[in-house]
């Protein structure tokens, strides 16, 4: 609960994150006094829940719930917020607030801003690609350099690119689409946009899964391992499993990193950022991706790329939300 003296020099942002699996909604509070480059923001209260992909009014229907339940915790109404900003996982056409496609969830075009204008009764909302938002993020909490790459690798993989602290969006709004560049072409897996080897078919969490169940079914050993310790097999038991030490299941990181690594390296080629953000649930696994990443990085980049550091996202798993903030603050 906040007194009105306590809220004298604040912002209140909505942010609403809608991922491939689960959705984060939640309130944040900035401080208007501060300079863009130090920006700072906390999250007040948030809420996590699945992503309901089977009809999106549904799940949007969820999210004002969730989120006024967030304002409800800490005695604040829609009209406290300047703006709600809304994340899509998808191509987005921010001016106008429409999602263009969502291929994972089959959503096509969807006008994001008025659904969720008519729920909150506000035209305060603002929505974008969630890796956009991401970048934004972390250009105004993080801290961030001038010039970088914002990539997420979790159930899929995106990408945004910021010149001069400026997102580039390209002629579509689809600029910075890193997860479908091509970085298999002898044997390559069928991608949820519909063609084949891309970066998001061979090195996001899905891809890892997959590559992980393959492996469990091959072998006996591997299969013997995760029913003794009821463990599914999936990215996450993949990552544990390769902290012990687990041969297959490094081979898998190493894989997924090489992957990664050379989509990265057309980005480095062609924009030539100050640094390379990662973040996403993939992100936690970074030093199991980084040894055949940077490797393979380093081959494919030209000689004044190939020193371009590569990190995590210094907004850890708030960076999201931290996001769509910024998308609210920013617009």
């Amino acid at each position: 609960m906040f007194d009105q003296e306590d809220i004298v020099g604040m912002k209140f942002l909505g942010a609403i994150d809608v991922g491939g699996t689960k959705t984060m909604v939640g309130i944040v509070e900035t401080y208007d006094s501060l300079p863009t480059s130090s920006k700072k923001g906390r999250i007040l209260a948030k809420r996590l829940f699945p992503t309901y992909t089977a009809d999106y009014h549904s799940h949007f229907a969820d999210c004002h719930t969730y989120l006024n339940e967030c304002l409800s915790d800490i005695g604040l109404s829609t009209g406290d917020l300047e703006g709600i900003g809304v994340n899509m996982p998808g191509m987005v056409d921010a001016a106008a607030g429409i999602l263009l496609q969502a291929p994972f969830a089959g959503w096509y075009d969807v006008d994001v801003k008025d659904c969720f204008s008519r729920l909150f009764g506000t035209d305060r909302i603002f929505a974008d690609n969630d890796v956009n938002s991401c970048a934004k993020g972390e250009l105004i909490f993080g801290n961030a350099c001038n010039s970088f790459l914002w990539v997420t690798v979790s159930t899929g993989i995106g990408g945004a690119v910021i010149i001069g602290r400026q997102l580039v969006y390209g002629a579509n709004s689809c600029a910075g689409e890193i997860g479908h560049v091509k970085v298999e072409y002898e044997n390559p897996a069928r991608c949820s946009c519909g063609q084949w080897g891309c970066a998001e078919a061979h090195a996001s969490g899905t891809a890892i899964t997959r590559m992980f169940s393959e492996k469990a079914g091959e072998n006996k050993s591997l299969s013997q391992l995760l029913v003794s310790q009821n463990l599914p097999a999936d990215a996450k038991t993949c990552s544990i499993l390769a902290q012990q030490g687990n041969d297959e299941a490094i081979a898998i990181f190493h894989t997924a990193g090489k992957y990664i690594g050379r989509a990265l390296s057309y980005a480095a080629n062609l924009f030539n950022p100050e640094k390379i953000y990662i973040g996403g649930g993939v992100s936690d696994s970074l030093a199991l991706l980084m040894p055949a990443l940077r490797t393979e990085f380093v081959r494919a980049t030209v000689r004044q790329c190939a020193d371009i550091e590569i990190v995590k996202t210094s907004l850890d798993y708030d960076a999201a939300l931290m996001g769509a903030a910024a998308l609210a603050l920013t617009r």
